[in-house]
């Protein structure tokens, strides 16, 4: 949604830097990036998933051999149908700039054959993409000192640890909200041991990559084995009626489908804006393959919406315009 000037989009090869284990399933990967990379928080890189059979095996876990001869070769993997043949859409997480290096990280979660090879890339290997795609979210106007409410959902926290350090830069009030299914499921640096809270809704620094912009954090988990016991949402509506001092907001929000509907559904009854990024699967991320269409209200339309395709106007978009069913 930002209007801020970012770099074209381009196919580059860049190498893995740093690989850090980030709870249960989760990886971050550390990309170094050209000097004159420029991307926003949102904005997303389309990865491949490499179809050579001595990489696979990485992300396989078992050797996988393929026939020699003439054109075409077999793997095996064809039969099962588990070739990762299209790229994957990772958020940006975090941008770093040192001088004239540059880093990008991306989190994965291990789901298909697809990111697990991408978790398998080793120290020095290349990761080839495609980035930076895709709008990013916009900061309130540099006259407009509402606080803003950064809501992450499991792996959806990604892109929000960078619109935290973007915030931070400019010198704007934030305040987070994360939340997992439990305790263990948490893809996040925690600076020490967290804590259940039951009914209570308790900001900490306990979140390493918010405390980094030095952004408070409430954390939310279903089972309550760590911060307030309920949905991250649920925190959020909390914390509004026991804790807001009625100053204005904007939220920002990334996660689950089920996770940006209550999101939207809390600013609409509160008239807070409210900026969500969507999770969708984005096969070409550039508007070909039409595989992340989503409903958004449309006053010109007869039938009062339209299809958007999420690549090409999104991810970031206005939840009010979103028709989630």
């Amino acid at each position: 949604m930002s209007d801020e000037t970012t770099i074209p989009p381009r196919r580059l090869d860049l190498p893995v830097v740093a690989r850090r284990e980030a709870g249960h399933q989760f990886v971050r990967l550390s990309l170094g990036a050209p000097p004159d990379w420029v991307s926003l928080p949102g904005q997303f890189v389309n990865i491949l998933c490499e179809s050579d059979p001595s990489a696979v095996t990485a992300s396989e876990g078992r050797p996988v051999e393929s026939e020699q001869g003439e054109w075409p070769q077999a793997t095996g993997l064809e039969i099962s149908r588990r070739w990762p043949v299209v790229r994957r859409p990772l958020s940006i997480s975090r941008l770093a700039r040192d001088k004239d290096r540059v880093w990008i990280e991306v989190l994965v979660r291990a789901v298909g054959a697809g990111s697990r090879f991408i978790q398998s890339r080793p120290v020095g290997s290349l990761v080839n993409l495609v980035g930076p795609l895709g709008n990013s979210f916009s900061a309130p106007p540099s006259d407009d000192d509402r606080l803003c409410i950064l809501v992450g959902g499991g792996c959806g926290v990604a892109p929000i640890f960078g619109l935290a350090d973007y915030l931070a830069a400019r010198g704007r009030r934030a305040l987070g909200f994360f939340g997992a299914s439990h305790s263990g499921d948490m893809p996040v640096r925690l600076l020490r041991t967290p804590q259940p809270t039951g009914d209570r809704v308790e900001a900490t620094d306990i979140v390493g990559e918010f405390a980094d912009a030095g952004v408070p954090t409430v954390l939310a988990t279903d089972d309550g084995s760590a911060g307030f016991r309920g949905t991250v949402t649920q925190a959020l509506e909390a914390w509004m009626e026991k804790s807001w001092d009625r100053r204005p907001l904007a939220f920002f929000g990334c996660g689950p489908t089920p996770m940006l509907k209550a999101l939207g559904d809390l600013a609409r009854r509160y008239d807070v804006p409210c900026q969500v990024s969507l999770e969708r699967f984005m096969g070409c991320g550039i508007g070909v393959c039409l595989s992340c269409a989503t409903k958004r209200r449309d006053a010109a339309n007869a039938k009062g919406w339209t299809l958007r395709l999420t690549c090409r106007e999104g991810p970031v978009v206005d939840s009010n315009d979103m028709i989630w069913s």
